[in-house]
């Protein structure tokens, strides 16, 4: 009955426990609300509401195929116990017989889980080639609007520089008509 795949529970409960701790952490009012702020200020709320969305579906699917597969090996159990009133030999050929069934339902839910566990990282990783692509633009922007700014202050200060030496010309000039008009008289 051993399978050659090996069912993450591990991976399953850790997956868990960080989803619980992300629902407590985010559940709190306040933290929630600022989260928005920020996720739709960087326009990531959809991409975070989807990954959870896929998460959450991701763990129903988990759930059901476990449940199908409990269900399936009662029943096999069941049928095991009511062969072993009939004697040994009878509940040992009745365990042969069912055993096929209960590792194709473990192995079912394995895969189904294995599944879910694809469409929950297929997600996670289109969301975050969108967010990518986001901050890759949104870089982009701040970029220009830089260059933008240092170009509109090169401006200025190429006009100031102008008024300067406009000023500094006319006060040059007048200093001059001044001074002839000194030595004329």
């Amino acid at each position: 009955m051993k399978s050659d795949r090996h069912f993450p529970v591990k991976r399953l409960l850790a997956l868990g426990a960080l989803v619980g701790a992300g629902a407590y952490y985010f559940s709190r009012e306040q933290n929630r609300r600022a989260l928005d702020a920020k996720l739709a200020e960087l326009g990531l709320k959809d991409a975070a509401h989807d990954v959870g969305e896929s998460v959450t579906k991701g763990w129903e699917k988990t759930k059901e195929a476990a449940k199908d597969a409990g269900a399936v090996i009662a029943d096999k159990a069941g049928e095991v116990k009511d062969a072993a009133a009939g004697g040994a030999q009878a509940a040992a050929d009745k365990v042969k017989e069912v055993a096929g069934d209960v590792k194709g339902a473990v192995q079912g839910a394995a895969d189904k889980a294995g599944d879910a566990a694809k469409d929950v990282a297929g997600t996670a990783s289109d969301k975050a080639a969108d967010v990518k692509a986001a901050a890759q633009d949104k870089a982009g922007d701040l970029k220009a609007a830089a260059q933008d700014k240092a170009a509109e202050i090169k401006a200025d200060a190429q006009a100031k520089v102008a008024d300067v030496k406009a000023d500094a010309q006319k006060a040059a000039n007048d200093v001059k008509s001044a001074a002839r008009d000194a030595k004329n008289s």
